[in-house]
């Protein structure tokens, strides 16, 4: 990453607020690990993906998208089926597709992690039109999701999702979907359709521990009509990995999924929280480059 000039795209809202303390530094900081970079903030929500596309028309070869897995996902947006590499400079409340990366968790290794970080190509996911990196889905996630931000500012990103986790399953009851993962067909009441590319969600919640960024398929998670004690037992289990139990949770691996209901229900693409009127999700395989571990 060190040979040719890359952009930075800052959110200066990420982290409470980090990006916008890093953008008089960030240049000097990158620089004295030896990486050659331009600096520009994003002006609103939603503008990275535009900047990031000015970008591959500017002939930038790396893109850093400095902020959490919103920002990543707004600049991939940009930069998909291009050759242009997405880097990563995690400051957010989740930074669950840096985990996916290999990113370090401590900011002080982050521009020498950069300075030695690999090129290679990884799939996307496309949720009703959009890219998306690590997870999109519909249901009990996306309530989290709509609860989360507000309730991270008390406690922290961490606390903040265990305990918007523990609200929804308190509020939350399972809407009949109609679920469609590669042509088989289930219908019922669901707490929630997950389609995984990376592995965490939720701020380390190992969600799909055994998918892979460029295997061609998602990894798909499926939540079925969970007591609320069920969905305590899932919550406990999903840090470690352990919650697929092929009884109330179940797990598949496919390339296309179709979700269906009767009225909108809450979803998130890569912990945005959206209000969804039904789901339509996609492999793009080994449509982005990255640069990573």
């Amino acid at each position: 990453m060190t040979r040719e000039r890359a952009l930075a795209i800052v959110n200066p809202a990420a982290g409470n607020g980090t990006g916008a303390k890093l953008l008089p530094r960030l240049a000097r900081d990158l620089g004295a690990a030896g990486i050659d970079v331009d600096v520009v903030a994003t002006p609103a929500p939603g503008e990275a993906a535009r900047l990031a596309s000015h970008a591959v028309e500017d002939g930038y070869l790396r893109v850093i998208a400095v902020g959490g897995d919103g920002t990543a996902n707004e600049v991939a947006n940009g930069l998909v089926d291009t050759d242009v590499a997405l880097a990563l400079y995690p400051i957010g409340s989740g930074n669950d597709f840096a985990r996916a990366l290999g990113y370090p968790r401590k900011r002080k290794q982050l521009a020498s992690f950069l300075g030695r970080a690999q090129r290679r190509r990884i799939d996307v996911g496309e949720a009703n039109g959009r890219v998306f990196l690590n997870s999109t889905g519909v249901g009990i996630d996306g309530h989290v999701a709509e609860r989360v931000i507000a309730m991270s500012r008390v406690v922290g990103p961490a606390l903040g999702y265990l305990v918007g986790s523990l609200a929804s399953i308190a509020t939350f009851r399972p809407p009949t979907m109609r679920i469609r993962i590669d042509g088989q067909t289930r219908e019922g009441p669901h707490m929630m359709v997950l389609a995984a590319n990376g592995t965490h969600f939720g701020s380390g919640m190992r969600v799909a521990p055994n998918a892979k960024l460029d295997d061609g398929m998602f990894d798909v998670i499926v939540g079925g009509d969970l007591t609320r004690w069920q969905s305590l037992v899932a919550l406990a289990k999903i840090y470690r990995g352990t919650h697929v139990d092929g009884k109330t949770i179940f797990q598949f691996r496919a390339s296309s999924v179709d979700v269906d209901f009767d009225a909108p229900l809450p979803g998130q693409l890569d912990g945005e929280f959206s209000r969804m009127s039904g789901l339509r999700m996609r492999v793009r395989p080994r449509a982005l480059t990255v640069l990573g571990r």
